[in-house]
């Protein structure tokens, strides 16, 4: 699964690797982000009448069929094996899939020695920027934009810290991947092509598991203190 995630890149690079183009695009104050929660507005890149365009939304899918927002299910995930299928996702799966750009994610496991959570920032090395598989939702009643992240089961490589991973596609996906006129079944080929295998990893702070907590603090390695914390 994928419930937290960071975006720090600048703005030059989202506008670079999604081929922006539309003047409204070219020029943002995008502030670094370290602790993207659910429900809080985040960007996406989809494709409008053949152009991609950058989007901002909650992150949390509101199908555009729902009369009012809900919390007693997780919207902010869909896993990829089903989401085509699933009444929530279908039709996003069809035709409102999107990109959603990050530099990193927060996984989290047990400590064996209190049994508390233990949180692990995942990235490409070097914090090469990426892009979510992701859908993505208008409900007009609500007038809302929304979008959820895909996910899989986990490759090997990150296996030992959770069991499913959210869907990072290789670029040369993603024009396909936007596009409204690729098939379903050629979209869930798609997923396949992803990046997940290159992730490394390392423990981060706890304080990271307070949603509010903010800041480039949050992604440093974690440093034993001989305290448990």
């Amino acid at each position: 699964m994928c419930g937290r995630f960071i975006l720090k890149g600048s703005w030059a690079e989202i506008y670079e690797m999604y081929n922006l183009i539309r003047p409204e695009d070219t020029a943002r104050n995008m502030p670094a982000r370290y602790n993207i929660a659910p429900t809080q507005d985040v960007f996406y890149v989809k494709e409008q009448a053949g152009k991609r365009q950058l989007q901002e939304g909650r992150w949390w899918l509101v199908p555009h069929w729902a009369r009012e927002l809900q919390s007693q299910y997780p919207m902010f995930n869909a896993r990829s094996e089903e989401a085509h299928n699933k009444p929530s996702f279908r039709d996003a799966f069809k035709s409102g899939r999107c990109l959603i750009p990050a530099d990193g994610y927060y996984e989290w496991t047990t400590s064996k020695i209190d049994g508390k959570k233990d949180p692990h920032l995942l990235h490409l090395p070097d914090f090469e920027p990426f892009a979510f598989a992701g859908l993505c939702s208008y409900n007009a009643a609500l007038d809302l934009h929304s979008c959820t992240i895909l996910t899989a089961p986990a490759v090997e490589e990150i296996r030992h810290i959770h069991p499913r991973m959210p869907v990072i596609l290789k670029p040369s996906s993603f024009d396909n991947w936007l596009d409204q006129e690729t098939g379903m079944d050629d979209a869930r080929c798609l997923l396949r092509e992803h990046r997940d295998s290159e992730l490394i990893s390392y423990r981060v702070d706890r304080a990271v598991g307070n949603s509010r907590a903010s800041g480039p603090e949050l992604i440093a390695p974690y440093k034993e203190t001989g305290l448990l914390l």
